[in-house]
């Protein structure tokens, strides 16, 4: 977050210069347009007055109607485009499906009266109209104008997923076919005063003006229809399916249980739950949650994403895995856990570190509790049974005396060779704990063939480390590192 309390949505956090060019282009879009509404209306309202076309004033009642809707969405793409707030933790898109929702109102209206008027001017035969060049070379032109807009204003639209913008693109869809339909009916009328028919004269530009009526009427009802939807938080179902594939498509992602979508104007935020396998550390499970994040992004682009990730058992645990998944939750830690087969069921045997604070019977306490859950969690296991041990102390100091004890690093060489062989143990290091003067701990390092098997060679050093514990008094811990021999040793 830089200098606002405002939280960032994702996409605004990792791409600052694209939401502002999205701003942009979103707001020049508008501003052309509500000029090239402005030159239409003006000239065809001048001519619907001057030759008495009922068609050419529905025209241009509706080009009013576009400025004002044009308007309406540059205000609101403005406002849409403000970060979110505290107020506002979605943002301020939906001013965009408001703003949607109201032009369709204020068309649905005019158009309605429009009709209504075309509906009276049919039934009397009331009106005269007196077509001039310039009234045909005017819807001309604005139906290239309407056409050129609509298709830029869709691109700009589809690009940034702006209702407002989609609105305005509907609209000026909607002009080209009604200046066309007023076009055929100024037509109509040259033909029947050419012709002298006095019927086609007085009906064909209220037929036009009542067709013109008819189709803004179904367009509105259309944008209608889908800001409500979008006012609704009505998920497009399509769209929820096509994420839940994707995110179900993830490596290490079981299922997709759940997805949500709430539109906020032009943007998706995404709610998914994921399946992942509870054996997952914390840094797998944030890798899986962005590689989830990226999928989805690539489905539906300007997404905000929220991953809930669902821990299961799976059918690849082991026995070790739960028992040390139940030993986290416990909050203990284990070792040298040794699964054994008896008379076809198991027997588990495992060491526990516990605090050296705790009781003798707390301390049994919180053991018997990881033996009943290890049993219910594995049914095949018949026994378990634990080893207390004190946990080690993290940093407590010793000090190195390899060199005082040189005695004791004689006898350790001499019985490490004799257990098994001269020269396969070296690099002998002695350590006195604080605060134990009479004990000492032992490291060393033990070389084996590099073909030996891994539990040949653990058998191998702690057959060393308990010959030394039977043979030198007085050792605390004693570890033997165990190592490849190189091939002169070997």
């Amino acid at each position: 977050m830089k200098g606002s309390n405002a939280p960032q949505t994702d996409i605004e956090a990792h791409v600052p210069g694209e939401v502002a060019a999205d701003r942009r282009a979103k707001q020049s879009a508008a501003l052309i347009s509500a000029g090239a509404v402005i030159v239409l209306g003006l000239a065809k309202l001048g001519l619907g007055l001057a030759t008495g076309s009922l068609g050419l004033i529905a025209d241009a009642a509706h080009s009013g109607l576009d400025l004002v809707s044009t308007i309406l969405t540059y205000l609101a793409v403005r406002w849409a485009d403000r970060p979110a707030d505290v107020d506002h933790p979605y943002g301020h898109g939906r001013a965009e499906n408001l703003s949607g929702f109201i032009e369709s109102l204020i068309i649905l209206g005019t158009a309605v009266a429009i009709g209504i008027e075309a509906i009276r001017h049919i039934a009397t035969g009331e009106g005269t109209v007196i077509p001039t060049p310039l009234a045909f070379a005017v819807l001309v032109v604005s139906i290239g104008v309407s056409y050129w807009r609509s298709q830029a204003l869709g691109q700009v639209a589809q690009e940034h997923g702006s209702d407002a913008l989609a609105a305005d693109a509907l609209n000026f869809r909607a002009d080209v076919w009604s200046s066309l339909v007023v076009l055929i009916g100024l037509g109509l009328v040259v033909v029947g005063r050419a012709a002298g028919i006095q019927e086609l004269i007085s009906v064909a530009d209220a037929a036009a003006g009542l067709i013109v009526a008819l189709l803004v009427i179904a367009a509105a009802a259309r944008l209608a229809r889908e800001t409500i939807d979008a006012l609704l938080d009505r998920s497009p179902q399509d769209l929820a399916e096509r994420i839940a594939e994707a995110v179900a498509r993830v490596p290490g992602v079981i299922e997709c249980r759940r997805v949500r979508l709430r539109r906020v104007g032009g943007r998706y935020f995404v709610d998914v739950i994921a399946v992942a396998s509870r054996m997952e550390t914390f840094q797998e499970s944030h890798a899986l949650t962005e590689r989830i994040e990226r999928e989805i992004w690539l489905t539906a682009p300007r997404s905000d994403v929220v991953v809930h990730l669902e821990p299961v058992a799976t059918s690849a645990e082991t026995i070790l895995d739960r028992i040390h998944l139940i030993a986290q939750e416990l909050g203990v830690r284990v070792h040298d856990v040794q699964v054994r087969s008896v008379d076809g069921r198991s027997e588990v045997n495992l060491h526990v570190e516990v605090s050296p604070e705790l009781s003798l019977d707390r301390a049994h306490a919180l053991a018997s509790r990881l033996e009943e859950q290890i049993a219910a969690a594995n049914p095949g296991v018949s026994a378990v049974n634990t080893h207390l041990e004190v946990e080690p102390l993290i940093g407590a100091p010793r000090t190195e005396v390899t060199r005082e004890e040189a005695d004791v690093v004689r006898r350790i060489q001499a019985i490490a060779d004799d257990v098994l062989g001269p020269g396969r143990c070296h690099e002998i290091h002695v350590y006195r704990p604080a605060g134990r003067r009479r004990e000492l701990d032992v490291v060393l390092s033990c070389s084996f063939s590099p073909t030996m098997s891994i539990a040949r060679a653990h058998q191998q050093a702690e057959r060393v480390e308990q010959t030394l514990r039977e043979r030198v008094p007085g050792l605390g811990s004693v570890l033997v590192h165990v190592e490849p021999a190189d091939d002169a040793s070997s």
